[in-house]
């Protein structure tokens, strides 16, 4: 017995007014490796079970004064006493008695007169399953320590995030009307000097220039995304054809196409209305064109259908695709694949679109084409 539970064996509490039977038990159990205490009658057991904490108790039924069922009963009730397995030693053999037994909170009995190798079976099996239960309780509360814990570290981090996405908002917004201001004299600059300068002084203003709006597109995704996440564009909403907000798109960008070589398709149905904000509809299929437009090698097939309460606008290209291990990335705000690589841009265009979505009650996927990348964007209608 000893070696079963190592260094630290259990404590059991041996209750019976019958001294000549508490102490055969005491022997025996002691002979086995086992700890005992003893008490010779149910207030005794009461007040020794509070201050031992046995692992276990054999309990006599019979007894003067409190009986042991009524000991069982109050042990139950007690809340530094109530998880202590209780094993009934009786000579009662009616069903009703044994009934009772477990009715007050024991867990199993043993008949009179005592059969000692029984007795320490039904002794070894029930501490072995107090160990057990123990440990589990053990691990259950260091589980929810680590759950805790790691609420703890994803709280903060949410709150890191929320602090730099909140910071770069308000960057956006203090510095888009200076670079709004800025532009325009840029530009009033360049008209001016069209005919003073050189071709190369002019076409590097004209580039200094398209930086800029490159930055001002950067603070307004952010400024667009800030709204989406504080779902003020609600405000926004109408019924729309999806069909003709992506039809205009296309056509807003076919000259880019044919400057770029491409050809730019569009393939949809005669009329899709939905309940959306038409400007940010547009915004986002601008962006997955605009973003097929730079990947592409020879066409690009816009596609408009109607799934079964849901608008899927589907923009594909024949370029070098997304990796399986960049596809969830791919729509993280400020996030760049290796295929992003020489092309302008910080990552945020698949954010906005995956906000846009997210507002819609729809859902942005991003699939092979075999070759190239399938953008799919799903709205609810």
């Amino acid at each position: 017995m000893a070696d079963e539970f190592d260094s630290n064996p259990p404590l059991v509490l041996v209750v019976d007014d019958t001294a000549s039977n508490l102490g055969l038990v005491v022997d025996f159990l002691e002979g086995n490796g086992l700890r005992i205490s003893i008490a010779r009658d149910g207030e005794e057991a009461l007040e020794r079970a509070e201050l031992v904490c046995p692992d276990l108790i054999l309990l006599d039924v019979m007894m003067p004064g409190i009986d042991g069922f009524e000991v069982c009963r109050r042990l139950k009730e007690r809340p530094a006493t109530r998880e202590i397995p209780v094993i009934f030693m009786t000579s009662l053999s009616r069903t009703e008695d044994k009934t009772t037994g477990f009715h007050v909170g024991g867990i199993d009995y043993v008949t009179k007169p005592l059969q000692m190798e029984e007795l320490l079976a039904r002794v070894k099996t029930h501490l072995k399953l107090r160990r057990l239960q123990q440990a589990l309780q053990a691990q259950n509360v260091r589980l929810q320590e680590e759950v805790r814990s790691r609420e703890v570290a994803q709280e903060a981090l949410i709150e890191m995030i929320n602090s730099v996405r909140n910071t770069s908002n308000a960057i956006a917004h203090d510095l888009r009307t200076p670079l709004a201001e800025l532009r325009a004299r840029m530009e009033v600059m360049i008209f001016d000097l069209k005919k003073k300068v050189d071709g190369e002084t002019l076409e590097r203003l004209e580039s200094a220039l398209a930086d800029i709006d490159r930055v001002i597109g950067i603070f307004n995704a952010l400024l667009r995304l800030a709204e989406i996440d504080a779902g003020v564009r609600k405000a926004g909403f109408v019924t729309s054809d999806v069909a003709d907000i992506v039809a205009e798109a296309v056509e807003f960008y076919q000259p880019l196409a044919e400057l770029r070589g491409l050809t730019l398709t569009l393939a949809c149905a005669d009329s899709l209305p939905a309940w959306v904000d038409p400007l940010l509809i547009a915004q986002a299929v601008g962006n997955l064109i605009d973003n097929a437009i730079k990947f592409a090698q020879t066409e690009i097939l816009v596609s408009v259908s109607d799934h079964v309460g849901l608008v899927e606008v589907v923009v594909a290209d024949d370029g070098p695709g997304v990796p399986d291990s960049e596809k969830t990335k791919a729509t993280e705000r400020f996030y760049r694949g290796d295929a992003s690589r020489g092309t302008p841009g910080v990552g945020l265009g698949l954010a906005l679109v995956k906000g846009v979505a997210t507002l819609h009650r729809g859902e942005l996927r991003l699939e092979d084409n075999h070759p190239g990348l399938a953008v799919k964007l799903t709205l609810a209608r």
